[in-house]
């Protein structure tokens, strides 16, 4: 028999793998609450990936039920005179009008009425917003045969075919904006000092190693665009902003100086998790494409008019992705873009899902994919806004877009 202080360890160490299991190994494949909403059934249907999930939660919520049971069952060991039964006693009824006579009685008439709901309920659950465009293959920070965040990797993600190369952006201790994930280069170069404490000449100076020992040097964002504009196959960035404190303004005055120098505002996205940054873009820039980046679970999202952002899209940790937000996303008119993905087969999944972009480190994956999903893809009003090539631009028309190019 085991003891209840040992019972109560080994409940809580059950607990701790449970958690550590649900919160970092199987996040991405299990099902969330959100998951289980009216649209169910569509996404099952629609998305191998998703049906992964769902027979990976029935299995994993079974185990853990027998778990539970099983300790339950030992902690009531530890109990004298404890002999729990459960007994059910059948509920008369009182006799009413038999429905079965009814149906007998009129039964064309239910069946024409019964096959009418299905047709209508069938038409309306299947029957989805269109996607504002078709979807985009993004390169994270480049591709990951380079060095992240150099101009080596944004040249990589072009021959790979990708539409844009994600790059993220932060300013030097003399004001010049550069590109680095990190605000602190002690994992890229090895050395443990702030970005913000170098000038652009010190900075220069180090190397950045990827896993594969190639080096390179840390660039600017005039660099970064003028790579991008002679690129072969004319890649697009997508830029987030990872601005400290106070570099809000600074970051946004300088990029959008640096996109109208070089006349590259039809190829370049924005985005970034810090609010007020984009804000300040959208205000000052209101026809750019600019997004927000979201870590963590969105929630609900219900756009108003009067909001002081409204987004262009939004881009979300692939963690996070569940099928209540994506309708909400489609019923907004809001792409959604979901990092950081590079398997094919879960690519063509969120396609086919209602997911407007894909980040992945493999951009040659991603572009493929993308490429492979497009080929097979209708390209119809019904299911896109607009099929054009550029990002959509604002009009009057019953979505809000136009169906042209800039």
């Amino acid at each position: 028999m085991i003891h209840q202080p040992k019972l109560w360890m080994i409940l809580i160490g059950i607990f701790l793998l449970y958690y550590v299991l649900q919160t970092y190994i199987l996040k991405e494949m299990l099902l969330t609450a959100s998951d289980f909403n009216f649209y169910f059934l569509r996404y099952f249907l629609f998305s191998s990936y998703f049906r992964v999930r769902t027979f990976g939660f029935i299995a994993f919520s079974i185990l853990w039920t027998i778990i539970e049971v099983f300790f339950i069952k030992q902690a009531l060991k530890t109990k004298s005179n404890i002999d729990p039964v459960c007994s059910f006693e059948p509920v008369k009824l009182k006799k009413t009008v038999s429905m079965k006579s009814v149906i007998v009685r009129h039964k064309i008439i239910y069946s024409i009425l019964f096959s009418l709901s299905c047709l209508i309920f069938v038409i309306y659950y299947f029957n989805q917003q269109p996607i504002l465009h078709l979807p985009y293959s993004i390169g994270h920070r480049g591709d990951i045969s380079q060095p992240e965040n150099s101009l080596e990797g944004i040249l990589a993600a072009d021959t790979n075919h990708a539409d844009f190369a994600e790059i993220d952006i932060q300013l030097t201790k003399d004001n010049v904006l550069v590109l680095c994930h990190d605000t602190n280069l002690k994992r890229l170069t090895g050395k443990d000092v702030d970005i913000s404490e170098l000038t652009l000449d010190e900075i220069q100076q180090l190397k950045i190693t990827n896993q594969e020992g190639k080096t390179a040097k840390i660039p600017t964002l005039e660099e970064a665009i003028q790579t991008a504009k002679n690129a072969p196959n004319q890649i697009g960035l997508l830029i987030e902003f990872k601005p400290l404190e106070d570099d809000q303004e600074k970051t946004v005055d300088q990029t959008i100086e640096l996109i109208e120098k070089y006349e590259f505002s039809d190829r370049a996205m924005f985005m970034s998790m810090d609010q007020k940054s984009m804000q300040m873009m959208a205000k000052k820039r209101p026809d750019w494409w600019i997004g927000y980046c979201a870590f963590g679970n969105l929630g609900r999202i219900n756009i108003r008019l009067d909001d002081p952002f409204i987004p262009d899209f939004i881009a979300i940790e692939e963690s996070a992705i569940n099928t209540q937000l994506l309708e909400d996303a489609r019923n907004n008119i809001l792409p959604v873009y979901v990092w950081t993905v590079d398997d094919t087969e879960k690519v063509t999944d969120y396609l086919n899902m209602g997911v407007s972009g894909i980040i992945g480190d493999a951009s040659d994956q991603v572009a493929y994919s993308v490429d492979k999903y497009e080929t097979s893809a209708p390209k119809d009003d019904f299911h896109y806004v607009t099929t054009c090539p550029g990002f959509p631009q604002l009009t009057e028309d019953e979505y809000g877009y136009i169906q042209c190019p800039r």
